[in-house]
């Protein structure tokens, strides 16, 4: 697998749980970012919605947790 598809699925991963989370129409801003340096993976989310400051930061870390196995999931199959 290529790093641009691996940065891609670890993006959709994070986007998909949001959105399994949080309906489309709260959401007032949403940055997702993957960076790849020397096979390491890096996720940051900047999430707000309609919702509390806590519920988000819950969100995105949940987000970033479920982008982050993927990544190690990947990875992982890389080496193999």
């Amino acid at each position: 697998m290529k790093d641009e598809e691996i940065i891609e699925a670890v993006y959709n991963a994070a986007l998909d749980h949001i959105n399994s989370v949080v309906p489309p129409k709260m959401v007032h801003d949403l940055d997702i970012v993957v960076g790849m340096d020397d096979g390491e993976i890096t996720v940051e989310v900047r999430l707000i919605t309609g919702r509390s400051e806590e519920i988000d930061q819950k969100t995105v870390e949940e987000a970033v947790k479920v982008a982050s196995e993927k990544a190690d999931e990947l990875m992982k199959g890389q080496k193999t």
